[in-house]
């Protein structure tokens, strides 16, 4: 099943091993998800991850992008014109966007997020394009649900 994990959610599974990712972690091993991900996307994971206040966790930047790209599939954006086409909910973050953009253009299950802006769009995203937006916390439960 197709998803998106935003740069947070990535984090939480790389650096933190935060356990309400753990969910996520069994699904991608499982083989019960199929992340997707754009260069842009791991560009800002790429960067985030060489914050400052990451340095003390000792995260070798290098494997944990390749981690990345093991497990998730590369999606190219979508052409300018069949971008401009559609209307799709704006985030307040426009950092954010391209999560958005790239859940509906991949055709994702859902997107799976921490940030406030993004969780904002949830209802408007489902509608325009049949994505679901599931905190990490939600997304046990949102899987189940979509599981025979």
């Amino acid at each position: 099943m197709p998803v998106v994990l935003d740069s947070n959610v990535w984090i939480d599974l790389l650096v933190f091993r935060d356990p309400h990712a753990e969910p996520i972690r069994d699904a991608l091993d499982t083989g019960a998800i199929a992340p997707l991900i754009r260069a842009d996307c791991r560009e800002e994971l790429r960067r985030v991850l060489a914050y400052p206040q990451f340095a003390r966790f000792a995260v070798d930047i290098g494997a944990a992008l390749e981690e990345v790209d093991r497990l998730s599939t590369a999606v190219e954006p979508p052409c300018p014109n069949e971008a401009a086409a559609i209307r799709l909910p704006r985030c307040r973050d426009t950092d954010d966007q391209k999560f958005i953009e790239l859940a509906h253009f991949a055709g994702a299950a859902c997107l799976v997020s921490k940030d406030k802006a993004v969780l904002k769009l949830a209802g408007r995203l489902r509608r325009s394009s049949g994505v679901d937006v599931v905190t990490p916390r939600a997304f046990a439960p949102w899987l189940a649900s979509r599981m025979p």
